[in-house]
């Protein structure tokens, strides 16, 4: 059985599947950060060390879609984080906005599932698509009705998330 947005207002009719957390006790969803198996570039985009990450950044460029052990880029850390000017300075350097984790979910998706509305804002002004769906079919515009988070639920919808997208039950 599939379900579908039907009504954004009322948030009625929408359906999200979603495997259960084994990292719930972790602030951040979704994510399950162990510092020691992160390299200094990944690191540095997770706590916001500005510094750092440009530093590392004009050293090798090639580091600006490097990929930590569950594929994760530095901007799908900074994205958890919040730190919006990491993601300015990755996009700068042209990192991959559409980069995918082992889940399939983009920085997009994980900035709107740990309700970061400025990167959020700053992905959609670059172009991140804001279509693409996860393992489980689910896109951002699930994840921000799933947190009942009505502005970037609207601020997708104005970057054309599609409102009709199905996930899988």
């Amino acid at each position: 059985m599939k379900k579908r947005l039907v009504e954004f207002a009322g948030f009625v009719g929408f359906s999200i599947h979603q495997r259960e957390r084994r990292d719930h006790e972790h602030p951040v969803p979704g994510y399950h950060v162990r510092k020691r198996e992160l390299s200094l570039f990944h690191k540095a985009a997770y706590f916001g060390d500005l510094d750092t990450a440009e530093v590392l950044l004009l050293h090798n460029k090639n580091v600006v879609d490097s990929r930590d052990r569950k594929n994760r880029t530095a901007l799908h850390l900074a994205c958890t984080t919040g730190q919006s000017a990491v993601v300015s300075l990755l996009i700068h350097w042209d990192c991959d906005l559409n980069a995918r984790d082992e889940e399939s979910k983009t920085a997009l998706m994980k900035a709107v599932q740990c309700q970061k509305e400025v990167c959020v804002t700053v992905l959609l002004e670059y172009r991140a698509d804001p279509n693409l769906e996860d393992n489980c079919q689910n896109t951002a515009l699930h994840y921000a009705v799933l947190a009942g988070d009505t502005s970037i639920a609207a601020k997708l919808l104005r970057y054309n998330a599609n409102i009709e997208a199905i996930d899988k039950v």
